[in-house]
């Protein structure tokens, strides 16, 4: 039981990020393999909607964060985005070195680049949504402040 509490955020991760690939591969499959959309049109477009679920189930569900302050919730959603570009980035190249360049089967290529740019936005959004880095990037930006009024003096 420890265990579980103890890695409780990545088993919820793990659970709500498995729902998002699944809308993520879902998408990709209807824009690609039904209305034949070019490959990174169909990936770019299940990867904006796939995160825009995630965002919310991840502030609410995994790290359980509050959705009452716009301020905050602007903030974040900002941090998740510029860390899900660079996961964006990771996937379309993946997807096009694999599926365009190595004709492999693009809904097992999905299914496999689902399972690393997961990996990498559960720690990106452990990075965003925890309250002791919230704390650090604060302690930072005092420091910054501090060292700008001893540099005026």
């Amino acid at each position: 039981m420890d265990a579980i509490k103890k890695h409780r955020d990545f088993l919820m991760y793990c659970i709500f990020g498995f729902l998002a690939s699944l809308l993520n591969i879902a998408i990709f499959n209807i824009g690609h393999n039904n209305l034949h959309m070019q490959l990174w049109v169909a990936n770019t477009l299940a990867w904006f909607i796939s995160n825009t679920f995630s965002f919310f189930v991840t502030k609410v569900y995994v790290f359980r964060t509050d959705m009452k302050d716009y301020s905050k919730l602007l903030h974040e959603g900002t941090y998740f985005l510029v860390s899900r570009i660079l996961s964006l980035i990771i996937d379309d190249l993946f997807m096009i070195v694999a599926v365009l360049i190595l004709p492999w089967n693009n809904l097992i290529i999905k299914a496999i680049d689902q399972v690393i740019v997961g990996l990498f936005n559960y720690f990106s959004s452990k990075w965003i949504f925890d309250y002791n880095n919230r704390h650090l990037l604060q302690k930072l930006k005092e420091i910054r402040e501090k060292r700008k009024e001893i540099e005026k003096l």
